[in-house]
């Protein structure tokens, strides 16, 4: 079922308008990706049980799940809310693979539209809320894990505090946050700013080299300080996603590209536990994992 935190007027009303602490880009790309007849923008980003993944972006958004679920995976961890959900992938996983009960968060109503059609084509069920992740009503002490992926970066320091506060204040005593961050900072990912920008050069691209949206630049030990000071305990960073992702490319040269990836991975998983794992100087993103106390 869809749910709509808003006083007063109709869904398409609240459609119209623009959603507290959501980016004018974030609103039109889930408008685009909903209206798109084709994949524009890779609308379904998740990995059927028992296939691989076939993009870039899903090789990316499998090996973030595997993390999520070395987290997860045991059966403290029943009820799960994850904020700013965007498509739900991570969600989707989560009740695909795992069999946690979850609901989604997130401001934009196309989004959400997005992530119940997938839930809904593959029998899954979920419970789905157009909301703000800093103040999402939801009962206090209601989930025993809140995730939220790629969404805290897009905030300045001081509504960082209120969204790990609010993160918190709905965990139950006992449970995880698990906080995907991609900072705007030096990455593996400058690869990708330097085949735009040769691409450019030579005439046969007109887009920005880099994404026009607000990326904050807090370092990982000012996420670790901020959740720690709304009441987080054992807070843990994980330097993750040693691979780029190069777009635009052509569809054949993106499934070659996750071929490729899937190799490295599966080499560098001959060396480490979690191969997704790397180092805080080339990693696009880290987790930032903290428990309320029981």
């Amino acid at each position: 079922m869809l749910e709509r935190r808003t006083e007063g007027g109709s869904l398409q009303e609240f459609r119209n308008a623009k959603p507290p602490n959501m980016p004018e880009e974030f609103s039109h790309k889930w408008s685009k990706i909903r209206s798109a007849k084709t994949d524009a923008d890779e609308k379904v980003l998740f990995v059927e049980p028992g296939e691989v993944p076939v993009t870039q972006r899903q090789v990316i958004f499998y090996n973030e799940f595997l993390f999520v679920k070395r987290v997860l995976d045991h059966p403290r961890t029943s009820d799960v809310v994850e904020l700013g959900c965007g498509r739900g992938t991570i969600s989707l996983f989560l009740a695909a693979y795992l069999g946690k009960k979850t609901a989604l968060l997130d401001t934009a109503p196309d989004a959400i539209e997005i992530a119940r059609s997938e839930f809904s084509r593959r029998g899954k069920e979920a419970k789905f809320l157009v909301a703000d992740a800093l103040a999402t009503g939801l009962p206090g002490g209601s989930f025993d894990a809140c995730i939220s992926i790629g969404l805290a970066e897009h905030f300045e320091r001081g509504a960082l505090q209120r969204l790990y506060r609010e993160q918190y204040r709905i965990l139950r005593p006992g449970g995880v946050m698990i906080s995907l961050n991609i900072p705007k900072k030096f990455s593996i990912q400058y690869l990708n700013t330097i085949y735009r920008a040769c691409r450019k050069w030579f005439g046969n691209y007109t887009q920005g080299i880099r994404k026009d949206y607000f990326r904050s630049n807090v370092t990982p030990r000012e996420y670790k300080a901020i959740a720690e000071n709304v009441g987080f305990k054992n807070v843990s960073i994980t330097f993750t996603c040693p691979i780029p992702i190069f777009t635009p490319v052509s569809r054949e040269t993106d499934r070659k590209l996750a071929t490729l990836y899937r190799h490295v991975l599966k080499f560098r998983g001959w060396f480490q536990a979690y191969p997704f794992q790397t180092n805080p100087l080339l990693a696009q993103e880290h987790f930032l994992v903290g428990y309320r106390q029981p």
